[in-house]
């Protein structure tokens, strides 16, 4: 399939969670809009290094780009006078990115290969599992203040997927470890990687 790539620095999405971003460069404003109208979804490419300035070119594959992202589809939150945008994206799964695809875009069109995962969790993480979740409803109890946002929050994680996604995304605070729980395609493999992070005290 084909899919919009969004690079942004120091960013992973993960499938099960959603992710607000501030459009405002009317490349990937047409971005967001292209994929409402043609369904498209949008892949958030982790770059290491934003500033430096980068280029990319048909048939090949995006070097500057970790090949494995998170994808989704936005839902337009809020349309500014400027023409900016508030969007969600929603997470739907994960793609290795392939070959760019010259679409007389202003934005990277890629060839991508969706990468199916395994979410079934053994008995044996269970326990682990348990206090993955207790250190995140913790920490989400004592960072967002507002009761209302909070339960709204706590609602949206239940699966074990979403669970880990969350974490990750607002508890883990190296990027590249947060990249190695994205690419791991087992979610027992990365209940044993955050399990370890919480044991090493390596968070947020």
């Amino acid at each position: 399939m084909e899919v919009f790539v969004f690079p942004l620095g120091h960013v992973v999405f993960y499938p099960s969670t959603s992710k607000p971003l501030n459009i405002f460069e009317p490349r990937y404003i047409q971005m967001v809009r292209d994929s409402l109208a043609t369904g498209t979804p949008i892949a958030i490419g982790h770059v290491d290094e934003p500033d430096h300035e980068y280029k990319y070119f048909s048939g090949q594959g995006l070097n500057f780009v970790r090949d494995i992202a998170g994808y989704g589809h936005p839902v337009i939150l809020e349309q500014r006078m400027d023409g900016s945008l508030l969007i969600f994206l929603q997470g739907h799964g994960k793609v290795r990115l392939k070959e760019v695809v010259d679409k007389g875009a202003p934005y990277i069109v890629c060839e991508a290969e969706i990468i199916q995962e395994n979410h079934a969790l053994d008995p044996e993480k269970s326990m682990s599992f348990m206090t993955i979740n207790k250190v995140l409803v913790s920490w989400i109890n004592n960072h967002v203040p507002d009761a209302a946002n909070r339960e709204q929050f706590l609602r949206n994680i239940r699966s074990p997927e979403e669970v880990i996604g969350c974490f990750a995304s607002y508890l883990v605070a190296d990027r590249d470890m947060q990249q190695l729980i994205l690419e791991s395609d087992d979610i027992n493999e990365k209940i044993h990687l955050v399990r370890g992070l919480i044991h090493s005290g390596e968070l947020v």
